[in-house]
């Protein structure tokens, strides 16, 4: 696909709706035992049953003995390329005939993203990457575009920091895409994004690279799952596709909660540059890479709210750490491990101005508390005290906080996100999750008041 430099456009036909999108296509070559066989192949984001960049290799003059033994593991497929470039991984599938020594092989890749166009080296003046099943957000500024006839309001989000200048920016089928994905779940392109360096200057493909994967975390702790940039194609400053990395989105469409609220995305521009200030920072990026992982997979609450409670205690006791023994230097690394977990929550959330108490809106805690049987001195203690009652089974509680699981396990991760926030010097709005609200209703963070 063509690019126009002063239009933000995506840079393959994910409009289509297709589940198989065709990202590159040249010569494939692989090696059977130390036989090598060339041909046509492909590389392709298929998005059923579950999003997964493949290649397709299709090859000639394949002796049955080498296209039929992977099979059977007599003989092992030693390496899988397109364009020169090696892509570890292992096969799915071998087809073809075997008569007429023609051989098909879909390979799915190790790992992702896939470095397919130019290198780490590579320079470039611009990024164009793809967001699928993000929320529908109302922007900080608007154009309009028109197709046909009608005339569509396109949302813009502008984030800026020290080093990079971000661009959301919704499609003229983003509203569409996302009442199908309501309707039918599954993998839609809702917006692209454009990066550039805040002084228009060039930048390689390891600093995209880095860039990207802050984004990946930036935008999935907005959204409160994984929500990550794919498929980013570099342009020179000519317009010419200098460098691509590709990869699929890794969740089906849900709708978790979260402190961000989709009618105000001034509040991504606002987060964004503390939380990239603590991300050039090693120890911070390796702290917020592990807490925020850890939030999305507790905040996915299909996968258990017990799971969930312990899961973000963790990070909130990883994230204590980082802030009050790395950065802040109040304790010493032995002195935070004579903690009781809730001293260390207490330690963070005081530091920070984040409120102790129980709040009214968790009426179930509010009832153990009151009992004299539990003695839960405020939030902290009552966390902990239903974690410590879920991972010990010889706790003398065990069992008796069931009630108050949605609660706690909610409670931690308003917690945790007020943390997050708090850490990287966020003093804007934000959705409070224990509250019933309507989109668009926010509140000032609670050290702001």
């Amino acid at each position: 696909m063509n690019i126009n430099l002063h239009r933000l456009e995506p840079a393959f036909d994910f409009t289509s709706c297709e589940s198989s999108v065709l990202l590159n296509q040249g010569q494939t070559e692989v090696r059977i035992d130390g036989n090598s066989y060339t041909g046509d192949g492909e590389v392709r984001l298929d998005l059923l049953p579950r999003a997964n960049i493949h290649l397709y290799g299709k090859f000639q003059g394949v002796p049955a003995v080498d296209a039929l033994a992977p099979m059977n593991g007599q003989k092992t497929i030693s390496s899988f390329s397109i364009n020169g470039r090696q892509v570890e991984g292992f096969f799915l599938n071998i087809g073809g005939d075997a008569t007429a020594q023609e051989m098909t092989i879909k390979w799915c890749p190790k790992s992702e993203p896939i470095n397919g166009v130019g290198d780490e080296s590579t320079q470039m003046t611009r990024v164009v990457f793809h967001l699928f099943n993000f929320a529908d957000l109302l922007g900080t500024r608007r154009s309009i575009e028109q197709s046909e006839t009608t005339r569509h309001a396109i949302e813009h989000v502008d984030l800026t920091c020290d080093e990079w200048k971000v661009e959301l920016k919704s499609l003229l089928a983003t509203r569409d895409n996302i009442k199908a994905l309501k309707a039918e779940g599954g993998y839609r392109l809702t917006h692209i994004g454009g990066l550039e360096k805040a002084d228009g200057t060039s930048f390689s493909g390891k600093d995209a690279d880095q860039c990207l994967k802050a984004l990946r975390f930036f935008l999935s702790f907005a959204k409160g799952g994984w929500c990550e940039p794919i498929c980013a194609v570099g342009f020179d400053a000519s317009g010419n596709r200098a460098w691509e990395s590709w990869s699929s989105p890794r969740d089906p469409w849900h709708t978790p909660l979260s402190w961000f609220d989709p009618n105000n995305g001034s509040q991504l521009a606002t987060l964004f540059p503390g939380f990239m200030k603590r991300w050039v920072n090693d120890d911070w990026r390796e702290a917020l890479h592990e807490v925020i992982y850890w939030y999305l997979n507790a905040n996915h609450s299909s996968r258990g709210i017990d799971a969930g409670i312990i899961l973000t205690q963790a990070a909130i006791e990883r994230l204590s750490y980082e802030f009050s023994v790395k950065d802040r230097r109040l304790l010493t690394v032995n002195g935070f491990k004579d903690l009781w977990a809730s001293d260390k929550f207490r330690l963070l959330f005081s530091s920070v101005k984040i409120p102790l108490d129980i709040p009214a809106e968790t009426s179930e805690l509010q009832l153990l508390a009151g009992s004299s049987q539990m003695n839960l001195l405020d939030a902290p203690h009552a966390l902990s005290e239903i974690r410590n009652s879920l991972v010990h089974p010889e706790h003398k509680r065990r069992g008796q906080f069931s009630s108050a699981y949605y609660e706690a396990w909610n409670l931690g991760l308003w917690y945790l996100e007020m943390g997050i926030l708090a850490i990287c010097g966020y003093s804007g709005t934000y959705g409070n999750r224990l509250k019933q609200r309507w989109v668009g209703q926010v509140e000032d963070v609670p050290w702001k008041k």
